[in-house]
């Protein structure tokens, strides 16, 4: 069985749609738990924009029903900065130890954190609590596992760096209860932007054309429109890669990101991977937003083949030579990539 860990869109259409799916493909995989966040509550990696508002009311009858068909809500304190640690303690004392608290009480006892202050915290109130480490921690080596394990966590969200390191993966499935997968971020491979880009959305900042052109989303999404290679580069896991993962380094449960999107975006994607095949444009599988940062949406110009991808043995590669591109440097000292796209890119 493999379990998927998808974004949680706080809407009754949506969940209704997770549970019909979960009873359709009930013998080979299963939405576990839907992560995510309610705008303004507490601290998160992304900005109150691109995120919905819900009342305790809708948000207590939604875990409700949630949990009665089997599905947790696995709730994000992702915020990669927590500020300055006298403003963190004001309003951990002011408002979040509270909201905190009510939503433990309204039944959320599965917790995403990026922060090892939160972790500490967290494991003090609720020892028994599942607490995992956010892919924004950037858990990449078994040093980084034993230092999380040190504080408390039950399991982790892998750095996407080491998506394709098998190796570095089984062993932590022997090392660690719980091993996750963000199977769709296409994050520039090495990008230079990304930990700035989780900040500035942990401290609220507005996406906006006025402030630094777009800042700093247009950057990586202008390098992947002219350099469509970014796309192989990126460690993107197919829905049909992830029986294989699951043979090869015993990992069952697998991330799925869309949570600041409409419906009609994150449902193919869902579907997609609990159907665990996809022939289409990998583009699809990316949840990107619509013009962002100012650029055009990647898929309106850019047709990358899924079915091309597996045919010319692109995981058989990674799986055949490990994490060896991880000294060198893309484009000049390794052409892998390069090669893959010219036999992926979509004919016609």
């Amino acid at each position: 069985m493999i379990y998927l860990n998808a974004g949680n869109l706080w809407d009754d259409d949506y969940l209704n749609t997770v549970i019909k799916w979960n009873e359709e493909f009930k013998t080979t995989i299963q939405v576990k738990s839907l992560f995510g966040s309610v705008a303004g509550l507490t601290p998160t990696a992304r900005s109150v924009d691109r995120l919905p508002y819900r009342d305790w009311a809708f948000t207590d009858r939604y875990v409700l029903k949630a949990q009665e068909h089997g599905i947790a809500i696995r709730y994000t304190l992702n915020q990669s900065c927590i500020g300055a640690i006298q403003d963190f303690g004001e309003d951990w004392r002011k408002k979040l130890y509270d909201d905190i608290c009510e939503l433990h009480d309204i039944g959320i006892h599965e917790w995403t954190i990026a922060s090892p202050l939160l972790v500490e915290l967290l494991r003090s109130m609720y020892p028994d609590d599942f607490i995992e480490v956010s892919t924004i921690a950037e858990v990449a080596t078994p040093q980084d596992v034993e230092r999380w394990l040190m504080l408390g966590v039950n399991g982790v969200n892998i750095s996407t760096s080491v998506n394709r390191d098998i190796p570095m993966i089984s062993w932590m499935g022997i090392r660690l209860p719980s091993v996750s997968i963000l199977a769709n971020e296409a994050c520039l491979f090495g990008c230079p932007w990304r930990r700035e880009c989780y900040n500035l959305s942990s401290h609220n900042s507005e996406r906006s054309e006025e402030l630094f052109g777009f800042y700093p989303f247009s950057r990586c999404n202008k390098k992947r429109l002219a350099d469509p290679v970014e796309w192989i580069r990126s460690r993107m896991v197919l829905p049909q890669w992830m029986n294989r993962y699951q043979d090869l380094a015993g990992v069952d449960w697998f991330k799925i990101a869309y949570r600041t999107h409409p419906k009609e975006i994150a449902l193919p994607i869902l579907r997609a991977y609990m159907e665990q095949q996809f022939t289409g444009n990998l583009c699809d599988l990316w949840p990107t937003i619509s013009n962002l940062g100012g650029t055009v949406d990647p898929k309106e110009i850019t047709c990358i083949s899924c079915e091309r991808m597996d045919k010319i043995g692109v995981l058989d590669y990674f799986i055949e030579h490990g994490n060896e591109c991880s000294d060198k440097i893309c484009g000049h000292t390794c052409f892998v990539c390069n090669n893959f796209l010219e036999g992926t890119l979509c004919q016609g």
